[in-house]
């Protein structure tokens, strides 16, 4: 739950955008498999309406993290620009 939350506030402050992105795809991905295969019934006996295993949200909100990542979201909504100006930072470009 502790990885979540600052994956999480990685993300909405725009903070090292690049690790947590990597970190929450990770992340996704073996949410997603851990679910492997599809469920068809629920634990109650009801049919779950899944029926495609490449639609699956965890791997939609994946791809969202990349496209975040990719386009430098947090420089723009975030304080992405103030981070990356820290000299740590300049440093290493991995915490970007």
């Amino acid at each position: 739950m502790l990885g979540l939350l600052g994956i999480g506030v990685a993300l909405v402050s725009g903070v090292a955008l690049r690790l947590a992105t990597a970190n929450g795809t990770l992340l996704l991905a073996l949410m997603w498999a851990a679910e492997w295969p599809p469920a068809r019934h629920l634990s109650n006996g009801a049919a779950s309406g899944s029926s495609n295993p490449f639609a699956d949200y965890h791997l939609v909100y994946a791809l969202l993290l990349i496209a975040l990542a990719a386009t430098s979201a947090g420089d723009t909504w975030g304080l992405g620009r103030r981070w990356a100006a820290l000299p740590i930072v300049r440093d290493h470009p991995w915490l970007r």
